[in-house]
């Protein structure tokens, strides 16, 4: 008898930006930045989302847009926008497969999230969301706590 692969697409875990380093490569996540910079050249987004309030220095994390970049409105790659963006967590790998240097070492060690969808985040209160996954994360806490 064989196994049947599901009919749906794997739902994406909601995260902050600073817990995508700790997840597991190919993770689908969903997670909420700030536009730093765009690199044309690369197809790459770096977003930052001061959260924790107390995070030194600012987490921040590059987006591959490669996969959507047909279909992105060009004021989404502005700086200082906010945006929701749905992808797959990857580890980069080392410039020219070489881990003798200081920078390879440091590109191998960093993760970032292949986009596959990207949105404007207006209507988004950037504290409401913090708040309610912040709750999201309580309740579950507990919920698991209870379970065992």
């Amino acid at each position: 008898m064989t196994e049947s692969v599901p009919s749906t697409p794997t739902p994406s875990k909601l995260v902050f930006i600073h817990e995508v380093v700790s997840l597991p490569a190919a993770s689908k996540v969903r997670l909420l930045g700030c536009v730093v910079q765009y690199d044309a050249i690369k197809g790459q987004l770096l977003l930052e989302h001061a959260y924790p309030r107390t995070s030194s220095p600012t987490p921040r994390i590059w987006i591959d847009v490669n996969l959507v970049l047909e279909n992105v409105k060009p004021a989404l790659l502005d700086p200082g926008t906010w945006i929701n963006a749905i992808g797959y967590t990857r580890a980069s790998t080392p410039q020219n497969g070489k881990k003798s240097t200081k920078r390879s070492q440091t590109i191998q060690g960093t993760v970032f999230v292949q986009a596959v969808l990207i949105w404007d985040a207006i209507a988004v209160r950037i504290e409401d969301y913090e708040d309610i996954l912040e709750e999201e994360r309580r309740v579950r806490r507990r919920l698991e706590s209870e379970r065992e």
